[in-house]
């Protein structure tokens, strides 16, 4: 019979060396994924970083721009262990990395694969927010380890009569895809998936040997649990069962049941005290900032749409979480962006059957002896993760779908597929699917995650290079452009395109880049003819000439992909937007060709909020319809303000005014530099202007999205009223 088979094979040697391979592959996986690249990595490691950085557990706010991370609604215990094994390295978050804007979740998309902008200096690790985040993978992935362990103890306990049941159990969790790929990330899944196996584990030990020793244990580990994830709340009801298990008395004749009071006040004291002790104040905490113990409105508003249920929840919803549950319980990497080919999926699909059938063979046979305690705490565990599971998508979309969210009872899940393995092919057909796990798993890391994240092409371009994510119809995405930020009339300016190649080009294709100066006039311009395969990284260098006699400007540098018929290609964002085409890159500064040194008719020294200096004007009422304002640029600017000239009469009302940007926007206060003066003139040839008329005129300076003026102080220091400053006209009139 399959269930007596009897092996001079040594289990515990399988184990060690089913936790070496697992070790090996789970460092492998670590190091291949970039940092951030699983799901919420990065908002879980945004929640170490807090802890480290402000010595408090991060709040959760309901504007989901204000959060540290938006994990914070997670237990902390896992971000606390982080914290103590990442404490010698400074987790300064202006080194996170950056988001990635030509990203798609689409499985199908052609573009990166990578949701964050990655840097060469994270492997080898050259800072210390890169040197924590490795140590926290190496961290779970030892946790990892410990799981697996935990899954041969489960199945010792369960099966002790068949030697080798054990370690194919371990190696059915040890070489799950999907395991491995979140052991190998910073995510709460990992202790979760550890401390719900040993719950169970303890549960099954205090009913079959029920020692003081081992609810001491029980209660610690319960309360462990809950400080690490809501999940595991689910699992504290098996806690109790394990209390009462062994006080329960059971005569067949008559039948009856009886309870032996003696030992049970103890038991349940220890597992309801000591996780209250262990994990009610972060509860406690949770009711007094939200009122609520899970503080699920507040998350809820935090995440809003991208987590929340917006309608009812269906049988058609509960065909696609059972769909994408089932696939990424074993294999959907990446922000479930990166799948596996169809054919794996019916694979794993005809493993699950097989259990099944041999589960259904076993219930009518029971060739294999099962220790019923530990089948049905086991049992309980499935079914309290999957109610709880299914109790949560009823407010929650798809991402509530993932199979990691059931990881805490993975190891009971497994012990059921062993079971029905075992029971339908004995011995050699669980030791093979086993084997075959290992090679999907070698597999996936060989021919789905390195293709998905090919070093070193995956650092370029360098994540501070500026992003345009435009797709052209020949197949290739303009990923980003670097080049010079200013360029005066008759230089060069140098430009690098960099793209990435979404198909193979049919043939050389031809790349225009175009400079437009003042009115839309093409100042300089450069072609080049390029090929790229499919995933290939497109660098192009160019030299832009500008004209000796461009006019200073902000300038629009733009690119266009050339058809054969010698029209520009149609192109779109990652998005599917339609662009306009040839497509605007940026803005370059074209900068006069020698710095403006202005002889105004009236010198001035007046403060614009520390942001600019009116140095002096040109007037004449009686022979030039212009006012030309000469500004200093007392910093770099980032924003584009807009000057006024107002005419005011005698009791101050307005009477006219002239308001515009400097040049009239052609070259704005956010291109000039620190030191630089630029004229910019007012139209007067449509304003009387006589002298007996007792007009005053008065200029300043606004933002015109706000309408809030820089405040005014003249050259002693002396604050202006209404923030503004008047001209002295009768310097002016002759």
């Amino acid at each position: 019979m399959h269930g007596q088979e009897k092996s001079d094979s040594h289990p515990r040697r399988w184990l060690i060396l089913i936790l070496i391979a697992y070790t090996v592959l789970g460092l492998a996986y670590s190091l291949v994924i970039p940092l951030a690249e699983t799901p919420d990595e990065s908002e879980h490691f945004r929640y170490l970083q807090a802890i480290a950085r402000t010595g408090r557990l991060p709040v959760m706010l309901p504007e989901r721009e204000a959060n540290l991370t938006l994990e914070a609604h997670q237990p902390p215990l896992y971000y606390l262990l982080g914290t103590a094994v990442t404490a010698p390295f400074d987790l300064d978050p202006a080194d996170n990395p950056p988001e990635n804007s030509c990203f798609s979740f689409e499985p199908a998309d052609p573009g990166r694969k990578t949701a964050y902008l990655h840097s060469s200096e994270e492997w080898p690790p050259a800072r210390d927010l890169y040197r924590a985040f490795t140590t926290v993978r190496l961290f779970s992935v030892l946790m990892g380890a410990a799981a697996v362990a935990v899954a041969y103890l489960l199945g010792r306990q369960a099966v002790p009569t068949v030697p080798m049941f054990a370690p194919v159990m371990a190696a059915l969790v040890a070489f799950n895809p999907q395991f491995i790929f979140i052991t190998a990330s910073m995510n709460n899944d990992v202790p979760t998936t550890l401390l719900g196996a040993l719950m169970v584990a303890l549960t099954v030990s205090a009913i079959t040997q029920p020692r003081l020793s081992t609810y001491l244990a029980l209660g610690i580990v319960t309360g462990l649990g809950i400080l690490t994830k809501f999940a595991l709340i689910a699992f504290w009801p098996l806690a109790l069962v394990a209390a009462v298990w062994p006080a329960l008395q059971l005569t067949r004749s008559p039948l009856r049941v009886s309870v032996n009071w003696s030992d049970l006040p103890g038991r349940l004291l220890l597992l309801l005290g000591l996780p209250l002790l262990i994990a009610g104040w972060w509860y406690l905490r949770n009711y007094q900032l939200y009122g609520d113990p899970l503080m699920w409105d507040v998350t809820l508003a935090a995440k809003g749409s991208v987590i929340a249920r917006t309608s009812p929840f269906t049988l058609a919803d509960l065909w696609e979480f059972i769909a994408l549950h089932f696939q990424s319980f074993w294999l959907w990497f990446g922000w479930l962006n990166i799948k596996a080919p169809e054919w794996i999926y019916a694979l794993l699909l005809l493993i699950v059957l097989l259990a099944v059938a041999g589960l259904i063979r076993w219930l009518r046979r029971r060739e294999i002896a099962v220790e019923l305690p530990a089948l049905a705490m086991n049992a309980l565990a499935v079914l309290a993760i999957y109610a709880s599971l299914l109790q949560y998508i009823q407010t929650i979309n798809w991402t509530g779908y993932q199979g990691r969210l059931a990881f805490a009872a993975l190891a009971s899940v497994t012990l059921f597929l062993t079971l029905g393995l075992f029971a339908l092919g004995g011995q050699k057909l669980g030791a093979g699917i086993g084997v075959g796990l290992f090679v999907l798993s070698v597999g996936a890391l060989l021919f789905i995650l390195l293709p998905a994240y090919p070093r070193p092409d995956i650092f370029r371009p360098e994540p501070h290079v500026m992003r345009t994510c435009a797709r052209f119809a020949g197949g290739l995405q303009v990923e980003a452009v670097a080049g010079g930020d200013s360029v005066r009339p008759g230089e060069s300016l140098p430009v690098t395109i960099f793209g990435y190649g979404l198909a193979d080009a049919v043939q050389a294709q031809e790349m225009s880049l175009r400079l437009h100066g003042k009115d839309g006039e093409v100042v300089a311009q450069a072609t080049a003819d390029l090929e790229w395969r499919a995933k290939e990284v497109v660098e192009v260098a160019f030299e832009l000439h500008t004209a000796a006699d461009a006019h200073p400007a902000r300038a629009v540098l733009d690119l266009a992909l050339i058809d054969e018929q010698g029209e520009f290609q149609t192109a779109a964002s990652a998005t599917g937007r339609v662009l306009e085409v040839p497509v605007a890159l940026r803005t370059v500064k074209l900068a006069p060709a020698q710095p403006f040194v202005p002889e105004p008719m009236v010198t001035a020294a007046v403060n614009f909020g520390d942001q600019l200096t009116l140095v002096g004007y040109d007037l004449d009422l009686e022979n030039d319809p212009l006012l030309t304002l000469y500004w200093l640029a007392q910093e770099e600017m980032d924003r584009d303000y807009t000057t006024f000239l107002h005419i005011l009469d005698a009791e101050g009302q307005l009477v006219a005014q002239e308001d515009s940007q400097p040049t009239a926007g052609v070259y704005p206060t956010s291109i000039w530099d620190k030191g630089e003066i630029v004229a910019d003139q007012k139209e007067l040839d449509r304003l009387d202007l006589s002298a007996d008329q007792g007009l005053q005129l008065v200029v300043g300076v606004y933002l015109l999205e706000t309408l809030e003026r820089l405040p005014v102080r003249d050259a002693s220091g002396a604050v202006q009223p209404n923030d503004q400053w008047a001209l002295e006209l009768a310097d002016t009139v002759e």
